[in-house]
């Protein structure tokens, strides 16, 4: 019975992660086949190379992005874990199948500008759908990875914007057209933007760090009337050597500015730093 029950949670879970992954396949799909690769505007990793590829010799594009991942899925389930590469090689079929069948959709012919930031928004939507469930599309993310492995001062950003780069300059170099390589920087720019939207969603937050003179007053203001959590700590001027504390609180960009409104009206020679904060996990936030 155990067994049984274990073979049906991890066939629903299968189940759920295919359908997850075939919803970002076709928006994925329809970026590349309906906006950037008829429109010669590339998309950066292995999908921008795939484009020249198929511009070149005609080959499909998902076929080579496919085989283009197998070696580096098998180099990598070591270091990545088996559980990890498994699950992005079943996302990476799905997407490079969705992409040779979906070489039929409708072109767009207009403003490439449009092309360009459609075609951003739909592949960072599709790539953001299949990264918060836990799997990756291979190509130059897993290569990145690796890299940070073998260099760890080498950030994994540097090094899929290297990669990204010498992705759209090929680009240019192969279309001679230098607007090509300009457009395919739009469509990595704006396709990273909405994979971060995908993944942390319209709650992006703040990191704010009060340091004042009246730090049991304030942390009274900031949990009964800004009704927010937060951490105090006891600092030093490093000036004046005076004692003062630090507060340290979180909370949504949209509460941000009547936060700063209430502590400035508050204590006016009140000391603040605000900061973005990628994802923020906890009582008061997501768990």
């Amino acid at each position: 019975m155990l067994t049984f029950l274990k073979v049906k949670i991890k066939l629903k879970s299968f189940l759920t992660d295919t359908a997850v992954f075939i919803l970002g396949g076709v928006l994925y799909s329809i970026a590349i086949n309906c906006f950037l690769s008829k429109n010669q505007i590339l998309n950066g990793g292995f999908t921008g190379f795939a484009t020249v590829t198929n511009y070149l010799f005609g080959l499909p594009i998902g076929t080579v992005i496919l085989i283009l991942n197998i070696p580096l899925f098998i180099i990598s389930y070591k270091k990545l874990g088996m559980k990890f590469v498994l699950s992005s090689f079943w996302a990476t079929f799905i997407i490079s199948a969705l992409i040779d069948i979906g070489d039929f959709l409708p072109v767009y012919r207009g403003d490439l500008l449009l092309a360009s930031l459609f075609g951003g928004v739909l592949s960072g939507a599709g790539l953001g759908i299949i990264f918060i469930n836990g799997a990756t599309t291979g190509g130059t993310d897993i290569i990145a990875k690796l890299v940070g492995l073998q260099y760890p001062h080498i950030s994994l950003g540097k090094s899929i914007f290297l990669m990204d780069l010498a992705i759209i300059t090929l680009g240019g170099i192969v279309y001679k057209n230098i607007e090509s390589s300009l457009y395919a920087a739009v469509v990595i720019f704006v396709s990273a933007q909405a994979i971060d939207y995908i993944i942390f969603g319209v709650h992006r937050s703040s990191l704010i760090l009060i340091i004042t003179e009246k730090g049991e007053e304030m942390r009274r203001l900031i949990i009964n009337d800004i009704r927010r959590g937060v951490t105090v700590l006891k600092g030093s001027g490093g000036y004046t050597n005076s004692e003062k504390d630090v507060l340290i609180c979180a909370c949504y960009d949209n509460q941000t500015g009547k936060f700063i409104r209430k502590i400035k009206a508050f204590d006016e020679k009140a000391f603040l730093i605000i900061t973005n904060a990628k994802e923020i996990l906890g009582e008061g936030f997501k768990i």
